[in-house]
């Protein structure tokens, strides 16, 4: 049998076509598309409660997707957009005061610093070189101060950024509230057809990886953020909701909100708060630090579904990749991730022992 060569050509423009549609849909949909993402993982993590209270606004979908919404921007972005704005203004004016307080000149180095072992001699020295305008080293400090700068501003800017996204996923969020019967059914099919019978069960695998995730990491990270804050403002240190947020962000890495306390205490006993800062060291041990333990050990059990270092490659990945909101989508995409893959690649493995066996 003779082909023609209409035959060959007519299913390759198609495919072409095909191609060319996927390709603009991506270009259009680029820019919402971190907006979408977490979206959909606001969906999966609380589908639970808008089913709950769908059922009981008798199955309003619309009235219960507008009241989850609220409640999400109420007390989620409505907070955040408090902190960032008050972290901002702090990022700016250290961008600004940095540079001017090197024009200016150097104070003197506190005395703790020149007594530290090995490095207090040396430290001594250079901010006495700094002191008496040695020009090499204050060129040399200059090229460095204007980059900060530069990225603090930065950070500043994409603050903004973050908030918006978070605006807009959660506006999305509420469409997808209000379509998610259609929704699912159509992702359902959708797995069936890539995956086969499997499909479905890996759905069940990713919605279940996806409220771990979310509880367990996110969850604990707001909850250290409002105690740090709510600590930190006892206390009376300076700039406390944004020091919260700052909490938040970098709770996903492990000592990073005990190193925020840390400082605050030390800020407290320079200031003669003797008593405040010792309370700061055990607020931020025994609360903000128990409390992430607990949640991620109620949620998602002891064991982490990431790896230590995963954790790390997805907090800067997803940072560098999608800005603010990347510090808690990255982990949550390795996450889903890594456990797809552990549950296909297990699949033709053999059952372990007993004793070899993961505990749950």
């Amino acid at each position: 049998m003779q082909l023609r060569l209409s035959d060959m050509v007519r299913p390759l423009l198609g495919l072409a076509l095909l191609i060319a549609i996927i390709i603009s849909v991506m270009a259009v949909m680029a820019p919402f598309m971190t907006a979408m993402l977490w979206a959909v993982i606001l969906v999966s993590a609380t589908w639970g409660p808008f089913q709950w209270l769908s059922a009981r606004l008798g199955e309003r979908d619309t009235l219960a997707a507008t009241l989850i919404v609220s409640a999400l921007l109420l007390f989620i972005l409505t907070p955040l957009l408090l902190a960032s704005i008050e972290f901002a203004q702090q990022l700016t004016h250290l961008a600004r005061a940095i540079p001017e307080q090197v024009q200016a000149g150097l104070p003197e180095l506190p005395n703790w610093i020149g007594g530290l072992p090995l490095v207090g001699d040396w430290a001594a020295q250079q901010w006495l070189a700094l002191q008496n305008q040695d020009y090499q080293i204050l060129s040399h400090l200059k090229g460095v101060v204007g980059p900060t700068a530069k990225i603090m501003l930065s950070m500043a800017g994409a603050l903004g950024g973050g908030l918006l996204m978070l605006l807009l996923s959660i506006l999305m969020a509420g469409l997808f509230y209000a379509e998610g019967e259609t929704l699912h059914r159509w992702v359902v099919a959708f797995s069936q057809k890539i995956a086969g019978p499997a499909g479905e069960n890996l759905l069940n695998i990713t919605n279940s990886t996806i409220r771990g995730v979310v509880y367990g990491f996110i969850g604990a990270a707001i909850a250290q953020g409002i105690l740090a804050w709510l600590g930190l403002a006892v206390a009376g240190v300076p700039n406390a909701l944004s020091l919260g947020l700052l909490v938040c962000l970098v709770s996903v890495i492990p000592g990073g909100p005990p190193l925020i306390g840390f400082l605050a205490a030390y800020w407290l006993f320079k200031q003669g708060e003797t008593l405040w800062a010792g309370l700061m060291v055990v607020w931020f041990l025994l609360a903000v630090g128990t409390v992430d333990n607990v949640v991620k050990s109620l949620v998602i059990g002891r064991n982490s579904p990431l790896p230590l270092s995963l954790i790390l490659f997805g907090v800067i990945g997803g940072a560098i990749a999608f800005g603010m909101l990347g510090v808690f989508l990255g982990p949550t995409l390795l996450a889903l991730f890594y456990t797809l893959l552990r549950n296909w690649v297990k699949v033709d493995e053999p059952v372990a022992a007993p004793a070899e066996q993961e505990s749950p």
